[in-house]
């Protein structure tokens, strides 16, 4: 086939760093994707499908005749509808080599915005363009977009022998909407080990659902991505492989074949390596168990490992009131023991039950003090100018930071110890809120550089006795959260940020996975701490004038007034 060039392909897409947001959008707005019916008879339709139906986009190949414009738009349609056919149809618009080369699962670009405005470049490319929502890359690792983040695609057509426009050159990937994404798509976790081999850390990763537990499996083998390296672990060797390339799922069973090496790891690293791969691929909601085979054997343990997982956080947040630490029992307060040597005390901070570690407070904004006991008065144990609210991790060390940072963060143990943790990527910023996940593998941090706020999670790098040694390369969250405040865990894989204060507007509230999309909360006048035990539900809210809030269905309840600071541990 001859297929002279008649419009040149123009420059790459930019590349977007995007949020994906689930259903907001319309199913797809292109320009002429679906038209109104205007005669025939009425009918009657049920207005939602039925429970454990899905919806199927049909696909339609190339009208004889399409310009070059509606040669683009009907294979966008196409590939919106191409998670059922393997994008079968949308490779009918292509011609040339790029219709065997071009790869669409190579990157998802998700827009939010209704209509995808079409243009032609200087060189005589066919652009597409949209506000970016999100994307996707090859190993279904999430970023989010800044707001007004635009997402161009451009396509290079030229006539077929017959005369007919096709395209023959793109860039790999697809670009879809938010509510195709999610009839698409969907959110998975890899789980690796902590370096002590104690904690399950999950890492989320979104798949085409029906490739999700093959997929699984072969990147739960590639580890963890390079911003998680050096804090997590995995029991499988490398080298190891997925058998066939696949995992089946039976009634209920996925079955993993791998290859013979981990076979030379002693027992207790495959209870480990079984651990990891059941607790991932129980996150496809279809596996009720799974079998794996290595070098064709069945993999047996005698003891499955008891790893922590998403510890679930018990007992009362810990406030401020009349002047010392007192619990908030949700009907009334217990003191504790008093202030003890603090004279001001604020920001507490609890290790979690039955783990190491002892109550903490900042005494004014300078001085980080243990809480007193029965028989000890509590204990100086830092000093520093505009010390951030402590987080004490299930290791025992509390951890803060100056406000104005250069380039580390402290921890110390109740006993005096204190360490310098290197964070050289906060050398410079104003830190305002740092917390340790309750693995003790990541630390989540709202900095402020030159006025602008953002939100990072690291890996928490430790020696062999868990004693910190630095923060890993951070990656950035919560790009469309505006101006942070402050930031609270929530679960193993999703912090809650709080807003600042702007001009007469309220502080937001977002709920914030990482690597999923953002959820925005009902804001709440003049809050400035925000704390969780386990799960959303627990999120509690403490405002400068002493008011808590508490989560009451979609808003919030007022549960006290007088007290601030609240804390849950960690």
């Amino acid at each position: 086939m001859t297929v002279p060039r008649l419009l040149h392909r123009g420059a790459r897409h930019r590349t977007l760093r995007a949020r994906l947001l689930v259903a907001v959008a319309a199913l797809l707005a292109l320009a002429g994707c679906v038209s109104i019916p205007d005669s025939g008879p009425v009918r009657a339709a049920d207005p939602l499908p039925p429970e454990g139906s899905s919806v199927t986009l049909i696909a339609y190949g190339p009208t004889p005749g399409a310009t070059a414009h509606q040669i683009v738009q009907g294979f966008l349609r196409a590939v919106a509808a191409g998670g059922g056919d393997e994008f079968a149809v949308a490779r009918e618009y292509l011609a040339g080599p790029v219709a065997q080369t071009w790869n669409p699962r190579a990157y998802v670009r998700v827009y939010t915005a209704r209509d995808i405005t079409f243009s032609q470049t200087d060189e005589g490319a066919v652009r597409a363009s949209a506000t970016a929502e999100g994307s996707i890359d090859a190993q279904g690792r999430y970023t989010e977009a800044a707001p007004d983040t635009q997402v161009e695609l451009d396509f290079t057509l030229a006539r077929t022998a017959d005369g007919q426009w096709r395209i023959v050159d793109l860039d790999d990937g697809i670009l879809i909407s938010p509510v195709v994404f999610e009839a698409q798509y969907d959110s998975y976790r890899l789980y690796f080990l902590s370096p002590d081999g104690e904690a399950l850390v999950p890492e989320t990763r979104w798949y085409p659902s029906r490739s999700a537990p093959s997929l699984i499996v072969r990147h739960l083998l590639e580890g963890p991505s390079s911003w998680l390296v050096g804090g997590v672990t995995t029991a499988l060797p490398t080298g190891t492989q997925l058998v066939s390339d696949t995992v089946t799922v039976t009634d209920g069973v996925a079955r993993v074949e791998l290859s013979a090496e981990p076979l030379a790891t002693a027992p207790s690293q495959q209870a480990l390596m079984l651990a990891q791969l059941e607790e991932s691929l129980r996150s496809v909601p279809s596996v009720q168990s799974v079998e794996v085979l290595v070098g064709g054997t069945p993999l047996v343990v005698d003891e499955a490992p008891d790893l922590l997982r998403n510890p679930y956080v018990t007992g009362s947040p810990v406030v401020i009131a009349e002047g010392v630490p007192q619990r908030f029992t949700g009907s009334g307060l217990v003191p504790m023991s008093g202030a003890g040597i603090a004279a001001d005390p604020r920001m507490p901070a609890l290790p979690y039950e039955d783990l190491p570690g002892r109550p903490v407070a900042l005494d004014g904004t300078d001085r980080l003090v243990t809480l007193p006991t029965q028989t000890d008065p509590g204990t100086l144990l830092l000093t520093g100018q505009d010390l951030v609210a402590p987080s004490i991790d299930r290791h025992g060390w509390i951890w803060t930071t100056p406000r104005a940072n250069q380039g580390a963060v402290q921890a110390v143990l109740p006993n005096g110890t204190v360490v310098r943790v290197g964070a050289r990527w906060l050398d410079g910023a104003d830190v305002l809120s740092l917390r340790i996940s309750r693995d003790g593998a990541r630390a989540v941090v709202v900095s402020r550089t030159d006025g602008v706020s953002q939100v990072d999670v690291a890996a928490v790098l430790r020696d062999v006795d868990s004693r910190p040694l630095a923060l890993g390369d951070p990656v950035r969250i919560g790009e469309s959260v505006g101006p942070a405040q402050a930031v609270t865990w929530v679960d193993d894989q999703t912090v809650a940020v709080l807003g600042a204060q702007t001009g007469e507007g309220a502080p937001s509230v977002h709920l914030v996975p990482i690597g999923g999309p953002t959820t925005d909360l009902p804001p709440v006048a003049g809050a400035t701490r925000i704390t969780a035990g386990t799960g959303d539900r627990t999120l509690v809210l403490g405002t400068e004038d002493g008011e808590l809030y508490e989560r009451n269905g979609l808003g919030w309840n007022l549960a006290a007034t007088d007290v601030f600071d609240p804390a849950f541990p960690g």
